[in-house]
């Protein structure tokens, strides 16, 4: 009798409802990353309509595009269900974007990758770099150290100019509080003593040989 329970009770649990699948992540389309956006239509001396496109995704009701300047961290954030949106933007500066797909049916959301993009100004001036991608450590991540206590940290930078002269390396314990460890570095990583069981905060500076100046996100992270 009670392997007749059993057998019922595994029948009902096979029989309940399928699984609410999660949005998948849409895939950008325009403006193309890290390149300099020739298609916006000009609004006025300072501003500039940008289209940003990106393709549909499995299991998603809506998306959520949002846009960030580079240089003043302000962000634009825009809810649609269409798969393109005219956004007006000011011009001279580095722009990062990414869309969210979601679903009524479920709080989790589908993260497309983050791209960038510089919204031309005065196409005779200098253009700013973009911001370094931060590559190693991941954002979040856990990491181990050498038998010395170092670790190897990696990014990558692009300026349109191809003219980036250094990169300034921050790291702190207090994400408001980020110390500057290493000035004026030639490659685009760095090796630095750290303490295990720590967590920790970083960020890049990308200097060009005009002096221009863009920050990376900071990312977090913690030693074992």
């Amino acid at each position: 009798m009670k392997n007749l329970f059993f057998l019922l009770f595994m029948f009902f649990l096979s029989c309940g409802p399928d699984p609410i699948p999660d949005p998948a992540a849409p895939i950008l389309i325009a403006p193309i990353n890290l390149n300099s956006c020739k298609s916006a239509t000009r609004i006025n001396k300072n501003q500039q309509q940008v289209i940003f496109e990106w393709t549909t995704s499995f299991h998603t009701d809506s998306y959520q595009l949002i846009i960030q300047n580079a240089l003043t961290g302000n962000q634009k954030t825009v809810n649609t269900s269409l798969l393109k949106e005219a956004i007006i933007l000011n011009q001279g500066a580095p722009y990062k974007w990414h869309v969210l797909s979601k679903s009524i049916a479920t709080i989790a959301t589908g993260k497309s990758l983050e791209w960038q993009f510089y919204l031309e100004g005065n196409p005779e001036s200098s253009h700013l770099p973009f911001p370094a991608v931060l590559i190693q450590p991941e954002d979040k991540s856990n990491v181990s150290l050498n038998i010395s206590g170092e670790f190897i940290f990696r990014w990558s930078g692009t300026d349109l100019d191809n003219d980036i002269n250094s990169y300034n390396l921050y790291l702190g314990i207090d994400i408001s509080e980020l110390d500057l460890v290493k000035e004026l570095i030639s490659s685009s990583q760095y090796s630095q003593i750290l303490t295990t069981d720590t967590t920790y905060f970083w960020q890049v500076e990308t200097i060009d040989d005009e002096l221009n100046r863009s920050f990376s996100s900071i990312f977090q992270f913690d030693t074992e």
